[in-house]
């Protein structure tokens, strides 16, 4: 049965070919507490049940089984643009995509199930071992045996195994903005329900296996009534099932949910969404918006205060702030610290004039270094950086979408090493629109990929080769930091080596994976 193993750092097709001579054996470095991964793919004449089973050679020591996924394709209908979102009609992205669109990709996981049946032509696999925090370091042998229908590999299996070890605690702080309606309507249940309840610590499990660690409580979380003319009454009890749900799962920060947002990106009024009966939304920098403001914020400073959790809250207070809009948004954020003093306020910002406004500034990775200048100001004053990607950059630029090489999702948070930016931001975990199916998005605005990192799957959410990809670059972060401690220089060499900037890297996956033992290697006091 034809065969070839691929890394889990490069994106593998439908109409991939194995090759007759490259990729028969599975090679794998690894740190204590992470996971050993590859990708597999089979070109298989039949349709038949697909069977794998790790077999320790003797006296090795290793017979962990691995986890195993199926690899869904999905489908790419355009090609991010040379800039931002997607390229116009008749535009070429020759040069800095993977391939031209329309084409498809594998993409989702599914766990393989014993009835999964083969597809006639390709099929595809991803393979990962999880490797405990207190096992062993060696060299590790043995054999992937797989089965389909009546034709059989085996698939020989060698892991070096280092005695560096990837914190249970992420030191890297990351967000993946999550919508709760859509991870009711994906899996027709009630909103709210315990069908709905179910879904959302499904979701939130697999947020933590991509070691999230901070989760927003949207405004639709929180139910808001009135009591009169200007007067407001707030029930949290479904904020504190979710807080509660996702600090047992081992999350460790609330984001606040914003407070306030633009009808129009370009427009410089803010607004408050009317989620109480339904009405017109309130202008923010109002007395109808400042009654409203004066009530939820000290309800919401009271309810976390008696929870004991105001330590851990970083609240958010109106996304992306532009030029145009910095006078309304320094008044918004003056009310904010008038209810809520003390508490560190975090956003997504399209502009660097905000000083004393934001404590958390998050630019686009390309907007920091267009300004980074500007945004050091800011730091060396007080204020702490992280950075985020949405619509924007294209081109060469890192990001984490479908026509992008795969390594460039894993190299966002080496960028977090790179230029010391504590945390990243991302809007797309689960958005895409609940009227398109998110395999077969269609009729795109956001660039391919950009709206969701996670796909429906029969019983509950499916991760993703990118979700994986950035996994393995956060903990790339926690070893680059380790590294740093012990020898800076060696550290940025390395980081160096592969990340030139958010604008530039290598993006050979033998280069990374050579990079990326010399890393496991200095950690362990290994050659």
């Amino acid at each position: 049965m034809d065969y070839q193993v691929f890394s889990m750092n490069e994106w593998i097709y439908p109409d991939s070919v194995v090759s007759g001579r490259e990729g028969k054996e599975i090679r794998l470095s690894s740190a204590r507490g992470s996971y050993a991964a590859c990708q597999l793919l089979f070109n298989t004449p039949v349709e038949a049940p697909i069977h794998c089973e790790f077999i320790e050679a003797d006296g090795s020591g290793f017979a962990l089984q691995p986890e195993v996924y199926r690899l869904i394709d999905i489908f790419v209908e355009k090609n991010t643009g040379p800039v931002n979102h997607c390229v116009a009609e008749g535009e070429s992205a020759e040069g800095y995509t993977t391939r031209p669109a329309p084409f498809r990709v594998y993409e989702a996981m599914r766990p393989l199930a014993p009835d999964v049946i083969t597809r006639a032509a390709t099929e595809a696999l991803y393979v990962c071992w999880r490797i405990a925090e207190d096992a062993k370091p060696g060299r590790y042998s043995g054999v992937l045996a797989v089965t389909i229908g009546e034709q059989s590999c085996r698939i020989p299996v060698k892991l070096e195994l280092f005695s560096a070890v990837v914190p249970a605690k992420e030191t890297l702080a990351i967000t993946n903005w999550f919508s709760l309606p859509n991870m009711a309507k994906r899996y027709g249940v009630e909103l709210w329900s315990e069908g709905h309840w179910e879904m959302i610590e499904k979701y939130g499990k697999l947020m933590r296996r991509a070691r999230q660690t901070h989760f927003w409580v949207p405004m639709d979380a929180i139910q808001i009534s009135l009591a009169g003319e200007d007067r407001y009454e707030f029930n949290f009890e479904r904020a504190e099932r979710l807080i509660r749900l996702y600090f047992s799962l081992g999350f460790t920060h609330i984001e606040g949910g914003l407070v306030a947002g633009r009808k129009d990106f370009w427009g410089s009024e803010f607004f408050i969404w009317n989620t109480w009966n339904g009405g017109d939304a309130l202008k923010a920098i109002s007395t109808e918006g400042y009654a409203y403001l004066s009530q939820f914020l000290p309800a919401w400073r009271s309810f976390l205060e008696q929870n004991g959790w105001l330590d851990v809250l970083v609240q958010h207070v109106a996304d992306e702030p532009i030029g145009e809009s910095v006078e309304e948004y320094r008044i918004l954020s003056g009310i904010v610290r008038k209810f809520m003093p003390g508490i560190p306020l975090l956003e997504a910002v399209e502009t660097h004039d905000l000083s004393g406004a934001v404590d958390i500034l998050v630019p686009k990775n390309v907007y920091y270094l267009e300004h980074q200048e500007k945004f050091e100001k800011l730091r060396s004053l007080g204020d702490k950086l992280w950075f985020y990607t949405c619509c924007f950059p294209g081109g060469k630029s890192m990001n984490r979408l479908w026509d992008m090489p795969l390594l460039r999702t894993r190299y966002l948070h080496w960028g977090n090493y790179k230029y010391d930016l504590e945390g990243f931001l991302h809007w797309g975990l689960n958005h895409c629109d609940d009227d398109k199916d998110p395999y077969e998005q269609t009729d795109l605005f956001f660039p391919p990929g950009d709206t969701h990192i996670t796909f429906p799957g029969p019983n509950g959410p499916l991760g993703s080769v990118r979700l994986e990809a950035m996994r393995a670059g956060i903990e790339d972060y926690e070893l680059l930091k380790q590294l740093a401690a012990k020898d800076k220089a060696l550290a940025d060499e390395l980081t160096d080596s592969c990340l030139m900037s958010f604008n530039e890297a290598n993006e050979d996956p033998a280069h990374f994976g050579q990079v990326h033992r010399k890393l496991l290697a200095a950690l362990s006091e290994e050659v």
